[in-house]
């Protein structure tokens, strides 16, 4: 659990850098002309935008209630190292997409250094790394789950799915054994 802080921090100022990226689309897509009208009136422009709204409140809500499940001391820490990650995976992942769709609708400057565009994408590219790579984060994500899973399994009763079917016992009817 030692990591926790440094991967839910990586996630967050990652979702820091993202904001103004999507301001700079936003105000390009506002002033930028084709056909005589500005391009945020063509639909693959603004709703590319508003995908990349969608996915930067969305990645608000992950890394906030991550970090109240954090603060509240009451999660369990194989549960919150879960959440962490997490976090940390689709934050990092929705934000390079949330770039790389502002570069797609600013067109070839979007590329150039003219905009700090293409620096916000290489610096998130390191965020997918940093801590622990996305597939480590994966990898905690299935081994928690799975012992979260089971644990919950064994104290409960499980309905045997296969007794629900009248021909359960025959060896036709199983379909799992």
């Amino acid at each position: 659990t030692n990591m926790l802080p440094e991967r839910l921090g990586t996630a967050a100022m990652t979702i820091g850098s993202v904001r103004p990226a999507v301001e700079i689309a936003t105000r390009y897509t506002s002033m930028r002309k084709a056909f005589g009208m500005p391009i945020m009136n063509f639909q693959a422009v603004g709703f590319r935008v508003a995908d990349c709204v969608q996915r930067l409140d969305a990645m608000r809500s992950i890394a906030y209630t991550t970090a109240r499940a954090i603060d509240s001391a009451t999660v369990h820490p194989g549960r919150l190292r879960r959440m962490v990650s997490e976090s940390k995976k689709f934050i990092t992942e929705a934000s390079w997409e949330v770039v790389n769709n502002c570069m797609q609708v600013m067109g070839g400057i979007g590329y150039t250094n003219v905009y700090p565009i293409e620096r916000i994408l290489r610096d998130i590219r390191l965020s997918m790394i940093w801590v622990g790579t996305n597939e480590i984060m994966q990898l905690i994500i299935q081994n928690e789950w799975y012992k979260e899973y089971f644990k919950v399994l064994s104290k409960e009763d499980v309905r045997d799915v296969e007794q629900d079917a009248p021909n359960a016992g025959e060896v036709d009817e199983k379909i799992y054994e």
